[in-house]
């Protein structure tokens, strides 16, 4: 993986950790993210919610046999339950509950069926929310219609020896598409601006943006960076059908980081057809792989030797990451 302080795995912000579907009404699940075990269970009203794993009583891992009561989470060690605050509830063997002890919880956040949940180093509330991913990918994308992720567009990649910082430069990357994708000639950057925790660029695809650089016809790719971890694409225009895709990479501890993948497909003629559907989809996610592969095994530089074209765009999006660092650093 590259060589980065340790501090760059651990950014303020949204990540994701899961879907909605991996938590059913009553589920249990444990979980690691950001060096931290985690217990993540949903109410019986449907409340879901994250707290530290661990029972402050004698340790018992509540990931590993707890059991949701009403709202409620049980410890299987010894029965102690625990509420979504991380207040000691009850206890069977005691008239009263134990005030003088809480567990650390997380807040959690769902949105398009994705589970984000926030990270601050220094345990401050969130201070943004990720947006609705096809809202904040523009008009023509909200205005369109599509296929549910769920499931073949769910895609978990597990355990990967990367840092978020080195899928974050992407964004401002385009000439790797010539080389890592296929592409016939380097994408045109068409706009790249930072907006308060969200970072926007859009890639065009064809010599004609040069000329119409305002067609909605010509096929673009619209990244929205939001934070660190979160990066939501639309590819597409209205002449080809829009995919609309959330890449998600969340620390696990100090080497590695999940990466998550949810593809949506806009419904389009011919999705009826046997196989149609399938085909679209690995067409939507048959490149990440290659990205996978070298982000793995490359070298973070700090200091890197960019091309002359390419330190603008590169400084601009390292100094707007910076941001989300600074509290981890102090």
């Amino acid at each position: 993986m590259s060589s980065v302080p340790a501090h760059m795995m651990k950014p303020t912000g949204w990540f994701q950790v899961g879907w909605s579907t991996d938590f059913p009404s009553g589920s249990v699940a444990a979980r690691k993210f950001f060096g931290e075990e985690l217990v993540i269970f949903r109410t019986e009203s449907g409340a879901l919610t994250a707290l530290e794993a661990y029972c402050p009583h004698m340790g018992a891992h509540l990931g590993h046999g707890g059991t949701v009561c009403g709202e409620l989470i049980r410890c299987p060690f010894h029965l102690w339950d625990w509420d979504a605050d991380g207040h000691n509830a009850s206890i069977p063997y005691q008239d009263r509950p134990n005030r003088a002890v809480r567990m650390r919880s997380w807040q959690l956040l769902e949105r398009n069926d994705i589970v984000y949940l926030w990270h601050d180093k220094s345990g401050a509330p969130p201070a943004w929310e990720p947006p609705d991913a096809f809202e904040a990918l523009g008009a023509d994308v909200a205005a369109a219609e599509y296929h549910s992720a769920h499931p073949d567009g769910q895609i978990r990649f597990g355990a990967l020896r990367l840092n978020p910082f080195v899928v974050l430069d992407n964004g401002a990357d385009p000439a790797h598409f010539v080389a890592v994708h296929g592409s016939r000639t380097i994408p045109i950057v068409v706009s790249s601006e930072a907006d308060g925790h969200l970072f926007r660029v859009k890639l065009g695809f064809g010599r004609r943006w040069l000329t119409h650089p305002d067609s909605a016809n010509l096929d673009a790719l619209d990244i929205l960076q939001v934070g660190v971890g979160l990066s939501y694409t639309a590819l597409g225009s209205l002449a080809n059908p829009f995919v609309v895709i959330v890449l998600a990479t969340t620390p696990i501890d100090d080497d590695t980081s999940e990466m998550f993948q949810t593809v949506w497909l806009q419904r389009a003629e011919g999705d009826v057809l046997p196989g149609r559907l399938a085909e679209r989809l690995d067409r939507a996610t048959n490149q990440l792989p290659g990205d996978i592969k070298i982000w793995e095994n490359q070298r973070y530089i700090e200091r890197a030797a960019w091309a002359a074209n390419e330190v603008k765009g590169f400084n601009a999006l390292r100094r707007w990451a910076a941001t989300f660092y600074e509290a981890a650093a102090d």
